[in-house]
């Protein structure tokens, strides 16, 4: 902690922050709050994207050691396979692609 708090330990702190965080990325919290979406798809997407988030974001802080942040990048990663299928779409071959010129307005420069 940069700076004490008045009626809380760190480790009191550290130990509220983790169960809100908990919560809020429960697997029935999230479904619940992917009511928002039109799909199962959509749901199932929200779902991954926000357990990948999850395992990002909340399980390293800058205090974490080396461990934690070790484990938090094998789930994310395990946790990103599904999401990446979850976004791939249709092949397109009539799709052109190709180098973008300056008078496409496309190159920055």
């Amino acid at each position: 902690m940069f700076m004490p708090h008045p009626t809380m330990s760190s480790e009191e702190m550290r130990g509220r922050t983790q169960r809100v965080w908990n919560n809020f990325y429960s697997v029935a919290s999230i479904w619940k709050r992917s009511r928002c979406t039109t799909s199962i798809k959509a749901r199932l997407t929200f779902l991954f994207v926000s357990k990948l988030y999850r395992q990002m974001y909340a399980s390293t802080g800058i205090a974490t050691d080396s461990a934690r942040r070790n484990r938090a990048t094998q789930w994310a990663r395990w946790l990103a396979k599904p999401c990446r299928k979850l976004f791939i779409g249709k092949p397109m071959p009539e799709l052109q692609c190709g180098n973008p010129s300056p008078a496409d307005g496309l190159v920055a420069g």
